[in-house]
């Protein structure tokens, strides 16, 4: 009986060792790697050309993608379709929020974004888009190449300060963004 149960007991421990690492990919990643690329490092992003820049808010929970582009078209949660575009200066500062490497920060593996910032060419056409979730602090861009970790506190910052309502939970982005106009 107790060599069975030791039998029994080995292939259990080793199962659940094994369930208990790979349980959060996401999490044990971050937990044992460095931020990508190193602080401090600023990448050379967008890489397109590009004459104006627009911020957005919307309510991802609207369709089943959370991005803010889906085949080729804005997100249906968008509150204001035409966003709120920003200034040369904002456009700097923006860059350099979410270009330059920031040291690993906390981070949940859900993405629920509420925030775009969306790049335009000459003709009107998207060159470039970065989406931000606060709640997590994770991001996409495209194309890709934005550090890993980035100035969050500044973006949300940025983000306030060009009248975006920023808050926290679905309930809250449902809400502002089904008023349809800015919070200024």
């Amino acid at each position: 009986m107790a060599m069975t149960l030791r039998l029994l007991s080995r292939p259990f421990l080793v199962g659940a060792l094994l369930a208990a690492a790979l349980c959060s990919c996401e999490s044990t990643q971050h937990r044992f790697s460095a931020a990508s690329p190193a602080p401090g490092t600023v990448v050379n992003w967008p890489g397109v050309p590009y004459t104006e820049v627009r911020a957005y808010c919307y309510d991802y929970t609207k369709e089943a993608s959370p991005s803010f582009f889906i085949n080729g078209r804005m997100h249906k949660g968008v509150m204001d379709p035409k966003g709120v575009k920003l200034d040369a200066e904002q456009t700097r500062r923006l860059l350099k929020l979410i270009t330059t490497s920031q040291p690993k920060g906390p981070r949940t593996p859900c993405y629920a974004p509420h925030h775009a910032f969306v790049f335009y060419d000459a003709q009107g056409k998207v060159a470039a888009y970065f989406e931000m979730c606060f709640g997590c602090n994770q991001q996409r861009s495209h194309p890709g190449g934005t550090p890993e970790y980035i100035d969050r506190t500044g973006l949300w910052e940025l983000t306030g300060e060009l009248g975006l309502p920023i808050g926290s939970g679905n309930k809250f982005y449902t809400e502002a963004c089904s008023l349809g106009v800015p919070h200024r």
